[in-house]
């Protein structure tokens, strides 16, 4: 199931220290706007107040750990089915070769060849249960000499349900999951790139003034403007 190219983020850190420090540049910029609308004319204008909503809406999105979170709860119960089924299968294959000794092909009706890739994919499975609920039903006299009960088919019938279930909400969990994470990291980049708009204007605002530069800096580790490049090793003698 294809759900789209996943979302990158712009940013590194984590995005509570991003909206940190946007919050604390946009209040900087609130008291530079002018110097800024001077150099440009769209960082002026309602370019605050729409940074500021962009910052409070990367604030109110959804945590996306919390979603990550459901998916692994929704992949544990897939795996509790799935456990339940390969139990249930083999349970039903052991009573088939009692009431059919040596009987390959009466076993292949009830999904026995299959088996090995149900085992591990939850479709599978469900298409291997419901195979042998069908053939249960025909052979359920000669199975029940053998112990094979009606309750037992009964269980057959709904693990098969109940597998289909909760592979389909876990498939579907997986793609909302998704996309939802890749809303989020978009609100994120959203109010990130007011500030990186800022940081390349503020070089040329405040081209004389390292100090009103480093106020719009991306990271602590950022170098104002025409200051001193990374050192270098001198020439080995």
């Amino acid at each position: 199931m294809e759900h789209g190219t996943p979302e990158v983020r712009l940013f590194t850190g984590s995005d509570v220290a991003m909206r940190s420090r946007m919050r604390t540049m946009h209040g900087h910029y609130l008291t530079d706007a002018a110097a800024f609308a001077a150099l440009n004319p769209d960082l002026g204008g309602s370019f605050g107040a729409t940074w500021l909503a962009a910052i409070e809406a990367a604030d109110k999105a959804p945590n996306v750990d919390v979603r990550r979170g459901t998916l692994s709860e929704d992949t544990a119960t897939v795996e509790s089915e799935m456990e339940r089924a390969r139990s249930m299968a083999q349970s039903v294959f052991y009573y088939v070769d009692q009431a059919f000794p040596r009987n390959k092909a009466r076993l292949t009706q009830y999904g026995k060849e299959r088996y090995g890739k149900a085992a591990a994919d939850p479709e599978e499975m469900r298409l291997l249960l419901d195979m042998a609920a069908q053939a249960a039903e025909r052979d359920h006299a000669a199975l029940a000499e053998k112990g094979f009960r009606p309750q037992q088919l009964a269980d057959l019938k709904a693990l098969a349900a109940q597998l289909d279930t909760v592979d389909t909400q876990h498939e579907l969990r997986k793609g909302t999951n998704q996309e939802d994470t890749n809303a989020y990291i978009r609100l994120q980049n959203q109010a990130y790139s007011f500030g990186q708009q800022l940081n390349k204007a503020a070089k040329r605002a405040f081209e004389a003034d390292p100090t009103k530069q480093k106020r719009y800096r991306l990271s602590d580790g950022e170098a104002p403007a025409g200051g001193p490049g990374p050192k270098t090793s001198p020439p080995a003698k």
